[in-house]
């Protein structure tokens, strides 16, 4: 999974990166702008795992999360190949937007103002899909005319509603599509299309007023406020310390990013983790929700998915309550289940199959 941090200069998303990565890639007030980008893969934190793990002695392997950051690119232009490219690679879309007050660092777009800045970039990113719409649809219009394709003239019609839609200034994560729809558009990776959360970097002095705010959500549209200096200071701290300072900073109830930014993104995307144990290692598994168990298996190996015969499925609380295998089958916890079962978060699965 790839999330792409991105924004207008001088927001904090290159601070956000490093939170979130543990990297110390430099931060400057009056750095130049650039197309230079950073890449870290980071585990996604889960309970759950790291006890199933100390339950079985072995290490756990948590799910991976790729973080881009499009350091000083400026959005601002649809035009950018570079930056679109980022865009389009990710899965999913962190618009961090500037909150907190520095008179040292001009903010581009002119005062403060999250929700001007996310309703601007969310134009930006309807643009780029309408212009890409167009040049298919002119494209398409040809080879219709040409060609007598059943499948052609569906795209052209899809098409057609698509650039309707985003005319009214609707992203295309709100357009209902259908499974066919889906797999029309899908090599397009429209960047409207895809969940976006937008975080907003405050400082303590207004956190909690942002944090309380109604931006307005929707369909795989989420928020998030923090404060990513207060923050980085924060994590250098002990417990006892920074406890001491959260009060200080009037912060007693503040939500760290990293943990509760994975949470959010999961649940924009859809997203469950089940877990394999036993073996070597204790591993968590990255499914969309509504998976069944047999493209459940296909994400381990297509050799297990192909010779699929039943999955054997308990809950992993359930699990350790119940003390092992074989106590959870006495009472009944363990299940067999076939092929059109819809995988569960928090699930512990064993296939079995024919090698």
């Amino acid at each position: 999974m790839i999330l792409t941090i991105f924004g207008y200069p001088k927001t904090g998303k290159t601070l956000l990166f490093n939170i979130l990565s543990g990297n110390d890639v430099e931060v400057s007030k009056f750095s130049a702008t650039t197309n230079e980008f950073h890449k870290a893969v980071v585990d996604v934190p889960d309970d759950r795992l790291k006890r199933l793990a100390e339950y079985f002695n072995t290490p756990p392997v948590y799910a991976k999360i790729e973080f881009l950051d499009t350091g000083a690119i400026s959005f601002g232009d649809a035009k950018n190949a570079t930056f679109i490219d980022l865009l389009r690679r990710a899965d999913g879309l962190v618009h961090v937007v500037r909150a907190f007050e520095d008179e040292e660092i001009i903010h581009l777009p002119g005062e403060i103002n999250p929700q001007r800045d996310i309703d601007s970039i969310e134009e930006e990113l309807i643009t780029t899909d309408f212009l890409s719409i167009e040049k298919r649809l002119e494209k398409l219009k040809v080879d219709v005319l040409k060609i007598k394709s059943k499948e052609l003239k569906e795209e052209y019609d899809l098409f057609l509603k698509l650039k309707d839609f985003v005319e009214k200034g609707k992203p295309l994560r709100e357009y209902d599509f259908d499974k066919h729809e889906e797999l029309i558009v899908k090599g397009y990776k429209f960047l409207s299309q895809k969940p976006i959360i937008h975080i907003i970097n405050a400082d303590e002095t207004n956190y909690n007023g942002y944090k309380d705010k109604n931006f307005m959500g929707g369909k795989f549209k989420s928020f998030f406020t923090f404060c990513a200096k207060i923050e980085n200071e924060l994590l250098e701290l002990e417990q006892e310390e920074r406890r001491l300072f959260e009060e200080e900073y009037g912060l007693k109830d503040y939500e760290y990013v990293r943990e509760n930014l994975i949470k959010k993104s999961y649940e924009i995307m859809n997203l469950i983790s089940f877990f394999t144990v036993g073996g070597d290692e204790t591993k968590a598994w990255t499914i969309e929700k509504g998976t069944d168990a047999f493209n459940a298996a296909g994400k381990i190996h297509s050799d297990i998915q192909q010779g699929f015969i039943r999955a054997e499925v308990i809950e992993w609380d359930k699990f350790l309550e119940s003390g092992g295998f074989s106590k959870a089958k006495e009472r009944g916890l363990l299940r067999l289940e076939g092929k059109d079962y819809i995988v569960k978060d928090g699930e512990i699965v064993h296939f079995r199959f024919n090698k």
